[in-house]
């Protein structure tokens, strides 16, 4: 037997660890309207200091829905926010008020005995979302997950994780974790809208080409299961509206057949999928954080 080599911590894991834990205690030793603030004003620090704010630019004007001036009043509430987001992904304690809305169509979801796909974005708070609702998943919610870099940072977020009954499955066994999950009855919370280097195919996103996460959109085919995308996003007040929104099985011409009927299927869902996403972002564009990524790989230059 060949033994498991654990990963190697470098010097600067410790010191983001430390960071990490330190910035930690202090939203949670503050109370929670100080520690917002806190939050706002770091990421406001990070606009000005223009941290990841090339490639942002750069994906708003390959979508090119807001003129010049709407997009500069909406990147620096999308600093401003992520900061807000951190804060209570980092606080210890009580969790934030939260309302369901259209609830119905998750527990619709779980009357056909296949199993549920909750269809996530890096949009609003998608990681306190486990917490603030995954207790109304009677244990049974499992999240796909990418390791984080950093081996510290990524045995601290799933001991988070496993404190709040949540099972992560890691990328590299996404679909057979998935789908293990799902002939169990159980749900699975997977981010779409990242592109993940050949692991997407192309679909429409914003009005744009971009690589999609294909397994969902197969596994929801293949097995049956409903897809309900959700997220949690920070009101005014600080609370919480939790959103969930209906994506039944799109309906095609009954020309295709075999295998064409498949692709035509799979391709049909990640584009509903991604529409819905699609207006949740040019509703709020100040909530999605996938402004930061390299969204647009492929089709747009970030150097």
């Amino acid at each position: 037997m060949f033994a498991i080599s654990k990963p190697k911590i470098k010097f600067a894991h410790y010191f983001e660890y430390a960071l990490l834990r330190t910035v930690e205690a202090a939203v949670s030793a503050a109370p929670r309207g100080i520690a917002l603030i806190m939050g706002a004003i770091a990421g406001q620090i990070l606009c000005v200091l223009g941290v990841y704010k090339k490639i942002v630019r750069k994906n708003f004007e390959h979508v090119g829905i807001w003129d010049r001036g709407r997009m500069n009043r909406i990147i620096p509430k999308l600093y401003k926010n992520i900061g807000r987001y951190a804060v209570d992904v980092l606080r210890r304690g009580k969790l934030p008020a939260y309302r369901l809305h259209n609830y119905e169509i998750y527990t619709d979801s779980r009357t056909n005995g296949k199993g549920t796909i909750i269809v996530l974005a890096h949009f609003g708070n998608w990681e306190l979302l486990a917490a603030i609702w995954g207790e109304q998943t009677d244990n049974c919610l499992n999240v796909v997950a990418k390791p984080m870099r950093n081996p510290l940072v990524e045995a601290w977020l799933l001991k988070k994780r496993t404190a709040l009954s949540v099972r992560t499955i890691l990328t590299n066994n996404a679909l057979r974790g998935m789908l293990s999950a799902l002939r169990n009855n159980e749900i699975t919370a997977i981010l779409i809208d990242q592109h993940l280097h050949g692991m997407g195919t192309p679909a429409p996103f914003l009005g744009k080409t971009a690589s999609t996460v294909r397994t969902v959109a197969g596994l929801a085919r293949k097995t049956g299961a409903a897809a309900v995308p959700v997220y949690a996003m920070m009101a005014a007040d600080g609370s919480y509206d939790i959103m969930f929104f209906k994506a039944d099985p799109p309906v095609l011409d009954a020309g295709e057949n075999g295998k064409a009927l498949e692709e035509a299927m799979i391709n049909a869902i990640q584009a509903q999928h991604n529409d819905i996403l699609s207006q949740w972002i040019r509703e709020y564009p100040e909530h999605w954080f996938g402004w930061f990524h390299r969204r647009f790989k492929g089709y747009v230059d970030y150097k």
